[in-house]
């Protein structure tokens, strides 16, 4: 299997993000999330007003009504897919991927956000019309803009856009002092 393969496979086989976003004072909040995707590698999460993670990301697309043209790093949050650690034989080579996303809010009344949603209650099951019913829920689209993925020791990739493609070697950079 190539490692595209192995990458995408691991990609395929996750059903939760852990996320990293920033409160108002600046500060990085991790949390977790399911969250499903489409063909060209988004993820969307369908989370709630009362959940920390929510209000930072709704806030940062308040104060920032931006084009994906104009991508800035201030405007990204990360996400983490990691392998069970009960499935991991080495903790240092834990299986991961790391994930530089663009949020944007899928509207209730836009096109998509049914077809969106009923693939939600496909992978999540039956909670899904009950949380739909919950009007403090927004659907999000996260836009991967770039990442990596790393399958062990010595095994790190880089890639942009859609998760697994066109995967590049993480190269280490000597000191050029040490000559």
């Amino acid at each position: 299997m190539t490692n595209q393969q192995q990458c995408q496979a691991f990609w395929q086989d996750r059903r939760s993000v852990i996320l990293s976003t920033t409160n108002l004072e600046g500060v990085l909040e991790t949390s977790i999330t399911p969250f499903i995707t489409d063909e060209a590698g988004n993820l969307y999460v369908f989370i709630s007003e009362l959940a920390q993670h929510t209000q930072n990301i709704l806030r940062q697309l308040s104060d920032s009504s931006i084009s994906p043209k104009q991508v800035k790093t201030s405007n990204l949050i990360s996400g983490l897919l990691i392998a069970d650690e009960s499935g991991t034989e080495q903790a240092f080579a834990r299986e991961r991927l790391t994930l530089q996303l663009l949020p944007s809010e899928i509207l209730r009344d836009s096109e998509g956000f049914s077809a969106l949603l009923l693939r939600f209650e496909q992978t999540f099951g039956e909670v899904i019309p009950l949380l739909v019913s919950l009007l403090d829920f927004h659907l999000i689209q996260l836009k991967v803009i770039k990442g990596g993925y790393v399958k062990g020791f010595g095994q790190a990739f880089t890639f942009k856009g859609c998760p697994c493609q066109e995967l590049e070697p993480v190269k280490q950079e000597r000191d050029k002092n040490k000559g």
